[in-house]
């Protein structure tokens, strides 16, 4: 379910859901519309709030990188905890996800093996 969604059917708007999660209205109407994807606090801010029915995506598809992001988030890890659980610099695995570097093989491997994305 997307907040959209969620909002819609517990019939708050986007400022009492920003009141709720103590961020600003314009953050959930980014989220909502697809414009911004949250943050891994507040992406565990959201699903603590809607008890785990909301899931943010982005409008358009998901490249294979947001998969891999996306299931690091539902598992609580920051890019932080995920690259210290893999033995790399946070940099390298937020490079990686970014599309930004050709990244060795073996660092693709555990990414994909922590996030349980083939």
């Amino acid at each position: 379910m997307t907040i959209s969604e969620w909002l819609e059917k517990n019939g708050l708007t986007h400022e009492q859901f920003a009141l709720m999660a103590g961020c600003d209205r314009s953050s959930v109407t980014k989220w909502a519309t697809g414009e911004r994807f949250p943050s891994p606090r507040w992406m565990k801010v959201i699903l603590k709030i809607t008890k785990g029915q909301v899931y943010v995506t982005k409008d358009a598809e998901f490249s294979y990188r947001d998969f891999i992001r996306l299931a690091l988030y539902k598992q609580g890890l920051t890019i932080s905890d995920a690259a210290k659980q893999m033995g790399i610099h946070r940099n390298t695995l937020s490079r990686f996800l970014l599309g930004q570097v050709r990244t060795n093989p073996d660092i693709v491997q555990s990414v994909r093996k922590l996030s349980g994305v083939r």
